[in-house]
């Protein structure tokens, strides 16, 4: 298809000689001018392409020019597939190119330093990365000829360089070895057993007499028998496996069989991250939350996590309004990796925001449960020192403030927080003595909260919220205490409302005026006549 230009000419037809320096060079004055000279350079004719080039030119502009809406549906489809596969062919046939391009140091010729210079200079999407696997094809075949036939994509390719790349240093030993391993038993069990796995289970599994699976072991076996280096099977099962899986699924794969073939390397990146384990926690100076200001967490540590994680993602409340909002969005014409709409306005919580909730309420699962034990005859719980001023809303009042962290929180947190807490009062006296101590259960009792479910259905008491039983569970609701315990010093089931913790945050948070389903109001300090005029 492309016509292959001899190793003594340039791109332009101009033989090229030997040069000691700078490995070839080209005795046509024409492509350079002196710095020193003000004389303009005469025009140069455009170098003429090859056949090959001049005719895949022409037809790239038919391809173009071709409005793929006017053609019938299934050409549509057929044509766009063709593209892609085309696409994919040329991608590999320029690798070719820029690697001659390299290795022939035909850069020297446009005044470039290097190919990857040069490869700037054309303002093309093809980057650095490209340009190193270029580098790894002149020295893998099979990875060349499988990206230039187009059995292999530019991007499965990178991932089969890199890995062997990994590996490169490792095999071929005169010692017999893979990282202390035998290297034939290891390659073996990499290939044959390794390859297969992952391919079969891409697949959903395969039946022993399945062609598929029959052509999969005879290739397998005739890459293990190779009278070939090491690396250049592997080179080979890394291409098959690539062929067979989906592109997403490459990059686990290929390090479940690097980490395979070196376990000692695997093991003692667990090692180093469990000595480089731990991160910083410090309140935000201007008391907007909390910062994780560095660290790593080990392999075990970043186990549990994700796997709590999910099970807290699963049983989020909240999940089932996310769901309805993205359903609202893609009917607008959002689609995934579009932004979210900013902080405020409305609509789901994006993945990092759903995390970071079901990190707190998981939390908060754990506090309440008491499985956390006994400290000084204490469960651990979060402590605040508060000032009734405070409590009240009177001006001037100091804010609350955490003895744990000594971060400062604002009213309406602490005012949520104590709807549904057990509160350990101490009265301080002018001097700041604790002149006075006392203990008290602050909300429902559980019998009491099984009558609130029975009376509300489970269902959230404000008018036109949707949060209560579901297919997934009952959205999380909690007692809210509209003549709050810290004035009144008392907890009555008849003066309990229950809401769902999103409404609950609106009260106090957003300060919101909610109506209930029974027509009566409620608003951050209690039962009130209406909506607040603004």
């Amino acid at each position: 298809m492309f016509e292959e230009r001899g190793a003594e000419e340039d791109v332009f037809g101009t033989p090229l000689r030997p040069d000691a320096a700078s490995g070839w060079s080209s005795p046509s004055p024409r492509l350079f001018r002196s710095p020193a000279s003000d004389a303009p350079a005469p025009a140069e004719p455009a170098s003429p392409l090859s056949l090959a080039l001049a005719a895949l030119q022409e037809a790239a502009q038919a391809v173009v020019a071709q409005l793929p809406s006017d053609l019938p549906e299934e050409q549509a489809l057929a044509d766009t597939a063709a593209l892609l596969t085309v696409v994919e062919q040329l991608r590999g046939a320029l690798l070719a190119r820029v690697a001659d391009v390299d290795s022939r140091k035909l850069h020297l010729l446009a005044g470039a330093s290097s190919a990857s210079a040069w490869i700037e200079q054309q303002q093309t999407s093809l980057d650095r990365g490209e340009v190193a696997l270029t580098r790894r094809m002149s020295t893998m075949p099979t990875l060349g000829d499988a990206v230039r036939s187009g059995r292999l994509s530019i991007a499965g390719a990178e991932r089969v360089g890199k890995a062997l790349a990994t590996l490169r240093r490792h095999v071929d030993r005169p010692d017999g070895l893979i990282d202390g391993q035998d290297a034939e038993q290891a390659l073996v069990g990499v290939i044959g057993h390794g390859v297969r796995s992952l391919v079969v289970q891409a697949l959903g599994g395969l039946d022993s007499e399945d062609p598929r699976l029959q052509e999969l072991l005879a290739e397998l076996a005739d890459i293990v028998e190779r009278p070939v280096s090491q690396l250049a099977r592997l080179e080979a099962a890394f291409v098959l496996l690539a062929r067979w899986l989906e592109p997403h699924l490459l990059p686990s794969a290929l390090g479940q069989l690097v980490d395979a073939l070196l376990p000692n390397e695997l093991e003692k990146r667990a090692e180093d991250g469990h000595r480089n384990r731990g991160f910083g926690l410090r309140p935000k100076e201007d008391g907007s939350g909390f910062r994780i200001t560095d660290g790593d967490l080990d392999l075990e540590c970043g186990e549990l996590l994700s796997t709590f994680l999910q099970a807290e993602l699963a049983a989020d409340p909240d999940a089932p309004a996310d769901t309805e909002g993205f359903e609202e969005l893609r009917a607008e014409g959002w689609q995934a990796g579009d932004p979210l709409p900013e902080a405020g306005a409305p609509g789901p919580r994006s993945l990092r925001q759903r995390r970071h909730d079901a990190l707190k309420n998981g939390l908060r699962r754990y506090l309440d449960s008491g499985i956390g034990g006994l400290r000084d005859k204490v469960a651990p719980h979060v402590g605040v020192t508060v000032g009734s001023d405070l409590l009240e809303q009177q001006p001037g009042a100091l804010p609350a403030v955490s003895p744990t962290t000594g971060a400062r929180l604002p009213g309406s947190l602490v005012r949520r927080w104590l709807c549904d807490s057990a509160v350990t009062r101490f009265v301080l006296s002018l001097g700041g003595r604790v002149i006075e101590t006392s203990h008290t259960e602050r909300t429902l009792k559980a019998h009491e909260r099984r009558i609130k479910k029975v009376e509300t259905g489970n269902r959230c008491q404000v008018a036109g919220c949707r949060c209560g039983p579901s297919p997934g569970g009952p959205s999380r609701l909690v007692p809210h205490h509209p003549d709050a315990f810290a004035r009144t010093g008392r907890t009555s089931l008849g003066d309990t409302v229950w809401i769902c913790e999103a409404n609950h945050h609106d009260l106090h948070s957003g300060k919101r005026t909610l109506r209930l389903r029974d027509g009566r109001w409620l608003d951050e300090n209690g039962w009130t006549d209406g909506p607040r005029r603004r």
